[in-house]
């Protein structure tokens, strides 16, 4: 019999941002592998095109999503907990990625798993405690990681290593690996994208410096806060629905992913635009950080270059340009990688994870 999942998420369809977009394939990849999912979110204004949102993020098969008053900001999720309660405890997995979601369930008495990405935010917000105190208890019953990084972490604030799975970020597969491959003659004269959020420490001031070394860059996503920039041969373009960063990732040879080491997550980041860029045959040129490691390969699939040196990155572009052979089979290599990185990929290993603990709770 298929599983029966809860899925509850903070992500707001009316503002998306990376963490829904990674929900809402996930959940769909469950569901092609004949998981019940219900994907519990807080609620749309009055005539959300709930289908014209879904399409826009990419998403092609039926999920059962239901935006609820019960998730809103004001009430932290406690509505949902208690109306809801006895269809928590029916389900066979209650999933968030929401720390304090995780909390509430647990005093609620609700058992269930949790999606970390940000350990770091755990630590500082004193969330650790809690957290070990609900998994002691038995009401956290696992949980998953997107990088070997934040596996290890919660192992040294004292998690059990036996509950704990690593899930990368995902792609989807069908999407980005049509779009044709750079050849030779694309690395000459590169042209260099960057698909995401546009801030300090994702990068800007390090864009307008290899802007201005001669590389024509297009910035494509929203800004936070006030971002101006006049370099030469820099364009900033709005943000576009997921489903068109195929297309945009397409105009370029070269994925820029210049994640600062301020960046509050980037001990433990799992970026999906770098798997999406790695899936559409672009060279995609990173920062040289550990959680990045774990899937970019200096010279073999990508290139690595210190996160806050202008020089290096510079240096790394005309590397590729003054060696476009190789530069097309670093990208050969880094869309095989991608390939390891579907969604449905994430989607087996989560039920299989979800499976061992259901088959370790029959044991006890």
């Amino acid at each position: 019999m298929p599983p029966q999942i809860i899925y509850l998420a903070r992500g707001r369809p009316q503002r998306p941002r990376a963490n829904l977009i990674q929900t809402l394939h996930t959940v769909e990849a469950l569901g092609v592998a004949e998981a019940k999912v219900r994907l519990y979110v807080p609620p749309v204004p009055r005539g959300f095109d709930m289908a014209d949102f879904l399409a826009g993020m990419g998403i092609r098969h039926p999920i059962d999503i239901h935006p609820t008053w019960m998730l809103h900001s004001r009430w932290k999720g406690w509505p949902l907990a208690l109306l809801q309660r006895q269809a928590l405890r029916r389900a066979d997995a209650v999933y968030t990625r929401v720390p304090d979601f995780s909390l509430l369930l647990a005093r609620a008495g609700i058992a269930h798993f949790l999606e970390v990405h940000d350990t770091a935010s755990l630590s500082a917000e004193g969330l650790i405690a809690p957290l070990l105190a609900a998994q002691a208890k038995g009401l956290l019953r696992g949980l998953t990681v997107i990088t070997a990084a934040g596996r290890d972490a919660l192992v040294d604030a004292g998690f059990d290593p036996s509950r704990i799975a690593v899930l990368p970020s995902g792609v989807d597969l069908e999407a980005f690996s049509q779009v044709p491959p750079p050849t030779a003659d694309d690395f000459t004269n590169p042209r260099l994208m960057y698909v995401g959020r546009i801030s300090a420490d994702r990068g800007l001031p390090l864009f307008e410096r290899i802007a201005s070394a001669g590389f024509p860059l297009v910035l494509i996503g929203p800004r936070d806060g006030a971002v101006e920039c006049s370099a030469a041969n820099l364009t900033l373009e709005p943000a576009i629905p997921h489903a068109a960063v195929p297309s945009a990732l397409a105009r370029g040879a070269i994925a820029l992913m210049p994640y600062q080491a301020d960046l509050r997550h980037a001990a433990t980041i799992s970026p999906i635009k770098l798997f999406e860029a790695m899936a559409a045959g672009r060279l995609v040129i990173a920062s040289d950080l550990p959680p990045i490691r774990e899937v970019v390969r200096h010279g073999e699939n990508g290139l690595l270059v210190t996160a806050d040196d202008p020089a290096a990155w510079i240096a790394a572009v005309r590397r590729a340009q003054g060696d476009p052979v190789h530069a097309v089979a670093m990208a050969m290599k880094g869309r095989k990688t991608a390939a390891e990185y579907g969604w449905s990929t994430r989607a087996g290993k989560l039920l299989d994870f979800l499976e061992r603990d259901s088959r370790k709770a029959d044991d006890r």
